[in-house]
């Protein structure tokens, strides 16, 4: 009953149309904002259109591929009513398409008759020369003068020849080569010219112009948070720059749009919420302050797709970003990287070494206040002075309200780990083999300031109860008896030189091997001879 009722109001619309002789009016639509989401973005421009007095058709046409279903809306003022909205299928034309995109045809276009070009001169020089050796037949009674005049003749012309078609392979060669490098980029980044158009029927009661406003929404568009985490020096506050790396896949090219980014969901519907029991325990996955993974779902139910869906936790309430101006962006895979903003942060300092792993101190700065910046997810790069340290991340369900960072190593303070005991014997009383370590820590303060460092060792844990480990030094450290973790935190004055000992015995069955040393590997390469 509804097709039927859709079928004779539009049969309506159409003969209405048809009496007063309009057509169709054909917009190209453009972009002038968008909203970029964390799955999605949605794409708003304003048109200004010449509605005739009664029913009008608006075709919208070069709507994004990657339209999300029933997100169309559009709106107009200035009097007139919306008779229907509807979208269909359309095949774009190569005029229409995006520069890039008609500058590589274009070129490979050029690049193919160049070489047919070529190809044909090539041919054309093999007919000459075979009609030189056709010909190469000498006459009767030719005197010697006429014959070397001849021979000359044939065997310049066939060196110019041969020097010729030399030339022009070589031209075909180097232009052969560059074509198959731009259709091997033209195959990577194909130009889909399927779009949509959005159809508006308006009914107005006089001829006017009128302002329309058209948004949607699109998938293959994201953004991602970066960070640089800039520390100037030690007991100075760190510098925050929060970066976007935007993505916009969509088929079309943003030109001069007005940007924001939001931490929202683009896929959140209408219907109303309802809440869920929030679980805490060891074991459950929190409910709360992630995406809806709708459409991370839908996206990653073809394996083929080239692009990684990964989860991603955010704040409880959603954040937008206004971009200052307005932004450029091309259709495909690179990204768009735009700062959002800069914050100063509180930092502590202190040393980290754990000489058992590597003889080595390094720098670590504890940052406090990040939490209240509505951060993502994200990859930061981290600076110390002028120098690149290198990458972390931010993972703002595992980071509490402390961010540790690693600021690389530190010569000038040294730490060196020494075994001083290392010996077993067997006791015949019981049965049992005993082994005992003996350790010493030196850390040495060059630097002309004081630090505070915090050194770590550890005691093995016996699983067995019948392996026994007893400490008899271990220089005051702190014990975390689980983990066997040794903590010792000091404040070394410059110049100033701390040890520690560590001293244990570690008791098993004489008949069972324990491997109590631990050996690092490393991975070398093996050259044959």
């Amino acid at each position: 009953m509804k097709k039927h009722t859709l079928l004779l109001a539009l049969c309506y619309v159409l003969g209405i149309m048809v009496s007063r002789g309009q057509s169709p009016v054909v917009i190209d639509s453009k972009i002038d904002e968008a909203t970029v989401y964390l799955n999605g973005a949605e794409l708003r421009f304003t048109e200004n259109v010449q509605v005739k007095r009664g029913v009008s058709v608006l075709r919208f046409r070069g709507i994004s591929k990657s339209l999300v279903n029933n997100s169309v809306h559009v709106t107009a003022s200035g009097g007139v009513n919306l008779v229907s909205v509807s979208v269909e299928e359309e095949t774009m034309s190569l005029r229409a398409m995006p520069v890039k995109f008609r500058v590589r045809k274009d070129s490979i276009d050029k690049l193919q008759a160049q070489i047919i070009d070529i190809n044909n001169r090539i041919s054309a020089y093999d007919a000459e020369q075979q009609m030189l050796k056709e010909n190469q037949r000498v006459q009767a009674g030719t005197s010697l003068l006429e014959l070397a005049k001849t021979a000359d003749f044939f065997r310049d012309r066939t060196l110019s020849i041969q020097t010729a078609q030399t030339e022009l392979r070589r031209k075909v060669g180097i232009m052969t080569e560059l074509l198959s490098e731009k259709q091997a980029i033209e195959k990577r980044d194909p130009y889909d010219p399927a779009r949509y158009t959005v159809v508006v029927t308006v009914q107005a009661d006089k001829d006017q112009t009128v302002p329309f406003v058209v948004r949607y929404g699109v998938e293959n568009a994201s953004w991602e948070a970066s960070y640089d985490i800039i520390v100037p020096e030690i007991n100075k506050p760190v510098t925050l720059q929060y970066k976007a790396r935007v993505y916009n896949d969509t088929g079309l090219e943003w030109n001069n749009v007005k940007l924001w980014l939001s931490s929202g969901d683009l896929t959140q519907n209408s219907t109303r919420p309802y809440l869920t029991v929030w679980n805490l325990n060891y074991t459950s996955v929190a409910n709360e302050g992630y995406l809806n993974q709708r459409a991370q779902n839908r996206a990653g139910a073809d394996e083929s797709e080239a692009v990684e869906i990964v989860d991603k936790a955010v704040s409880e309430l959603n954040t937008s970003f206004t971009l200052e101006g307005t932004h450029s962006l091309a259709s495909g895979t690179t990204p768009y990287v735009v700062g959002i903003k800069g914050e100063s942060l509180q930092a502590s300092y202190e040393y980290l070494a754990i000489p058992k792993v590597e003889n080595n101190v390094f720098l670590l700065a504890k940052v406090t206040g990040w939490e209240n910046l509505s951060l993502i997810d994200g990859v930061a790069n981290v600076y110390y002075g002028n120098s690149y340290v290198g990458e972390s991340n931010i993972d703002t369900r595992l980071v509490g309200d402390t961010l540790e960072l690693s600021l690389g190593r530190d010569n000038q303070i040294v730490v060196n780990r020494t075994k001083v005991e290392d010996k077993a014997s067997t006791s015949s009383l019981g049965g049992k083999r005993a082994e005992s370590f003996i350790y010493e820590i030196q850390v040495r303060n060059n630097r002309k300031v004081g630090v505070s460092i915090r050194i770590q060792d550890q005691l093995p844990i016996s699983q067995e109860k019948d392996i026994v480990v007893e400490a008899s030094d271990v220089s005051g450290a702190n014990l975390d008896a689980p983990s066997g973790r040794l903590q010792w935190l000091k404040s070394l004055a410059p110049g100033e030189t701390a040890r520690y000992r560590i001293a244990f015995e570690v008791k098993y069955p004489k008949n069972k091997s324990v491997q109590i040393r631990k050996n690092r590997v490393v991975r070398t390469p093996r050259y044959r001879r």
